[in-house]
């Protein structure tokens, strides 16, 4: 904070009383958002952070500057933490995506989901009538498939969405609305598809750059911190979300 903003308390009393920081506090507060802080460092888990990792986290929690970052990013723009959050250039928000995809799938396989697969690619579409958002391209996949997450039978299909919420065009948007916002989107362009044509129920997993769940996310990762107590005897429901939260949290930061 002294580096930042200087030593005189005056000055920072202007930046914790700023509409910016407490925009952050309320961020931070959501559940499973602060997990990572209280986890024990266990590396056989990878809730470990370096000392570099460990000093941008905090950055990005609280909203100061990250130390060395470069000037400009690869795509050209100058660069600033909610850019580099943001840009898809340079393949890191790919890696952070594959990284949370990862740790669902995981997840769903140790709670007993049958027939777990990422990247599963969607049955063609072309003699079906869908809606004009949704996504028709012969290519497309889901990050991850599985049997009997919401029912003993029924393929659950889950597409990850990660944003940033300190984006300019989210700045005055709360993260509610912005949630509401990202599930909506994800719905309108594979739900009927989803439904339709595999067969399937869709389930957006929608989270915050700063770790919150949407709605669904959230929902998607209480059932599957309920099947892994039922399953693993000795682990309790607190025991289980618990790490899920952590684990998927940690996934994020990397």
């Amino acid at each position: 904070i002294n580096a930042e903003y200087g030593e005189g308390r005056e000055l920072q009393n202007s930046f914790f009383y700023s509409t910016d920081f407490l925009y952050f506090l309320e961020l931070n507060k959501e559940v499973g958002a602060s997990s990572w802080l209280t986890a024990k460092p266990y590396r056989h888990l990878g809730f470990e952070l370096n000392h570099q990792e460990f000093t941008d986290a905090i950055a990005l929690r609280y909203g100061f500057s990250i130390l060395n970052l470069p000037s400009h990013c690869t795509c050209g723009e100058a660069n600033s933490p909610d850019h580099a959050l943001s840009c898809g250039n340079g393949g890191f928000s790919i890696m952070r995506h594959n990284e949370v995809r990862d740790a669902l799938a995981e997840a769903a396989s140790h709670a007993g989901i049958k027939g777990v697969e990422i990247e599963k690619v969607l049955l063609p579409c072309e003699n079906h009538n869908l809606p004009l958002t949704a996504n028709i391209a012969p290519d497309a996949r889901m990050d991850v498939f599985g049997v009997g997450l919401w029912g003993r039978l029924q393929k659950t299909y889950i597409d990850v969405k990660i944003f940033h919420p300190e984006a300019k065009s989210y700045k005055k948007k709360s993260i509610r609305s912005l949630y509401n916002y990202h599930e909506s989107c994800k719905k309108r362009s594979h739900n009927r598809r989803v439904v339709e044509v595999e067969q399937g129920g869709f389930s957006p997993f929608v989270m915050a750059t700063t770790g919150g769940l949407a709605p669904e996310a959230d929902r998607i990762v209480r059932t599957l911190a309920g099947r892994i107590s039922t399953k693993h005897r000795g682990t309790t429901y607190i025991e289980a979300i618990s790490f899920l939260r952590t684990r998927i949290r940690f996934a994020l930061l990397r």
